[in-house]
């Protein structure tokens, strides 16, 4: 059964979240691919584009951060629920200049030989 951590054992995953938003803010596409699985099916979906690999989840990233598509937003604090070597992250992004403007964020994790690494994101406007 999947386990709602709290306290410490949330510390890798807020990390998680810091690395990717500091990335996120200095448009570094290596350090971001870092954050994915190696292999060649990370998965992207809803506000990007539907991405199954790499090299199109790299190029994602690329054209986001040479584009004039980002925008500032304030993370609320993430939920996760982990079972074993999988852990599932979910978090509200409030897009700053718009009260009304919200994006949810669900990210699936595994742990490969100690670190966690995405597989899969999701990335859609919030209805509430």
């Amino acid at each position: 059964m999947a386990v709602k951590l709290s306290g410490e054992s949330l510390t890798p995953f807020l990390h998680i979240v810091k690395q990717y938003d500091h990335y996120i803010q200095t448009k570094d596409v290596h350090g971001i691919m870092s954050l994915f699985v190696t292999d060649d099916e990370p998965h992207s979906f809803g506000l990007h584009i539907n991405l199954n690999d790499r090299e199109a989840l790299r190029q994602r990233f690329t054209d986001y951060f040479n584009s004039s598509e980002p925008f500032e937003a304030e993370m609320g604090e993430p939920v996760v629920y982990q079972f074993g070597e999988a852990a599932c992250l979910c978090m509200i992004l409030q897009v700053k200049g718009s009260e009304d403007t919200r994006i949810r964020v669900s990210v699936f994790l595994e742990n490969h030989s100690g670190q966690w690494l995405i597989r899969h994101q999701h990335i859609s406007q919030s209805p509430v």
